[in-house]
This record gives C-alpha cells, structure tokens and sequence, in this order.
C-alpha cells in the first residue's frame, strides 16, 4: 500500500513539473502599448503568455524603459513595436542588444528614429483600418512561424471581418455629416490618418508641434486658433483624454462653443471599459466625434 503511493506521489509530482514546464515554455511576445497587445491577444488568445510594456490608459509620448521592462524584453520570444520613429526607446534598446528577441516592426521600419516622439512627423496609422488590416497581416504572418498558434488562421480571419465591419460603419457615420461640417481641431497631431480615411479634416492643433505632452502654447497660437476658429466656423474642438484641457476650454470659452471633445485615440481603456478594444476604440471615440459634428 505504501509503495503504491509513494509511486501515486511521484506520478503526480512529474505530471504537475510536466504541466509546470509546459506553461512556461508558452512564447512570450511582449508588445510595445496597449493598441498592438490587444491584436497579438485576438491573434493567439491565451496560446501565448503576452502583454503590454506600456499598459493601457498610458500614451507612448515621453515614456521612458524601466530596468524591469528591459528585463523581461531579454526573455521574450518576439518584441512588436510600431516603428522605430513611434518608439526610439525600443529601438534604442533592440540596437544596444542584438542578441535579445527579435523586434517585429509593424509599420515604417526603415525610418529612423526621431528624437522627442515629434508627432506630427510620425503617422499614427492604428487610427486608420487600411494601414490596421496591412499591419494584422503582417502580425499574423510572423506569429504564425512561432508554435503553439493553432487556431491563428482563423481568428485572423474573422478580425479581418471585424477591421471592415468598423470601417464600414465609420464611413457611414461620417458620410452622415455635411461636407461644411467634416472639420475639427485636434489636440496635437495624432488624427490627420483618422481624418483622411473618413473624409475630415482637422483644421489646427492646440499643440503646434511635438508631442501631446508639450509645453502650453503661445498667446499668439492662441489668437491665431481663434482666429481660424471664426474664419472656417469650425464648431469641434477635441483633446487628447487624460491631457490638461485648460487651454482648449480658454479656446472653446472664448469663441463660444461648447466644451471641449475629450477622445481617446492615443491608447486603450482598461478591461471592462468602452474603449477596452481597438474595435470599440474606433467605434466609440468614432460615434462620439460623428455626433459632436452633427451637433455643432
């Protein structure tokens, strides 16, 4: 009797080391922020262990990589970044450790970086569903080469469905809204692809130039929004959400609009939440700009 469960014990103890080593062995594909994170998860779902260094509800402007990340980069089996113009921390990283894992650029890889995240020289083309399909394509393609992504094929093919579907319905949105109507001042330079895709146009930005984090604007920035404001009868103005609004309050105060539009394009919502998905990203920060416009 106790022989045979001694042997039970040690049957027991191999097969949970057995379950152990196999949960461990799952690739580990680490994913710049949140947007991107959130197709590798539609991709594999839970057949690989993957997350976000830049979790969500937090924009890549101005990020700066913790020991801690750099840490867990060594060990990944595949790095997805947009470009190395988007995130220089990344690149700067993957050129100081060529023998790490290696990086997926997913968008303009052969673009240097650029010093500070200038925003209105980098495009933001998660905002767009063409560059989005080329993009989950591409993803697919190079996850499909690591084991254990069984299913990838199709769940790649009903994302795509869903990629259409989204801008299927943004366009009829849009198409909803007079042509003298389709225009907006963004925060900074973050919606130019958005507004190009759908028909748009975003007149000015309250950030001149850089990132969404930059200095407030100047006195004279601000008379010539106004200005433009009045001219084109511009009737939206939108911030970035989580950015300090103030001077775009000043703007809407003193022209008399409404206030200010707060989007969140820039990452995604925490699970449970609108916004939680690229999908109801698009939708709803898309739902909400199409009635601001109408609106106004």
């Amino acid at each position: 009797m106790l022989r045979r469960l001694s042997a039970w014990l040690l049957f027991t103890a191999l097969a949970g080391a057995g379950s152990l080593a196999s949960a461990q062995e799952k690739p580990l594909v680490i994913s710049s922020f949140s947007v991107i994170n959130d197709w590798v998860q539609v991709l594999v779902g839970k057949e690989f262990e993957c997350y976000s260094i830049i979790p969500p509800r937090s924009e890549a402007h101005g990020f700066q990589l913790s020991p801690r990340h750099a840490k867990d980069l060594r060990r990944a089996t595949l790095i997805i970044g947009l470009s190395p113009e988007f995130e220089p921390w990344l690149a700067a990283w993957a050129k100081a450790n060529p023998g790490s894992g290696s990086v997926l650029w997913l968008h303009g890889e052969n673009h240097p970086p650029i010093d500070g995240h200038q925003c209105a020289a980098i495009p933001h083309p998660w905002t767009d569903p063409t560059e989005v399909k080329k993009m989950v394509k591409l993803l697919a393609e190079r996850l499909q080469k690591l084991r254990g992504a069984s299913k990838l094929q199709e769940a790649y093919q009903q994302y795509l469905k869903e990629i259409i579907s989204v801008e299927s319905e943004l366009k009829g949105l849009f198409g909803q809204v007079p042509q003298d109507k389709r225009v907006f001042i963004s925060h900074h330079a973050n919606l130019e692809q958005f507004a190009g895709r759908f028909g748009l146009t975003v007149a000015g930005t309250i950030i001149a130039g850089g990132s969404g984090e930059s200095a407030d604007p100047s006195a004279h920035h601000f008379s010539s929004l106004l200005a433009l404001i009045r001219k084109q009868k511009i009737r939206v103005v939108v911030t970035d959400a989580g950015q300090n609004e103030a001077f775009a309050r000043r703007l809407t105060e003193d022209a008399g609009l409404p206030a200010p539009l707060s989007l969140s394009f820039e990452s995604l919502e925490p699970p449970g939440q609108p916004g939680d998905t690229w999908v109801s990203m698009m939708r709803t920060n898309g739902l909400r700009l199409q009635k601001a416009l109408l609106a106004r």
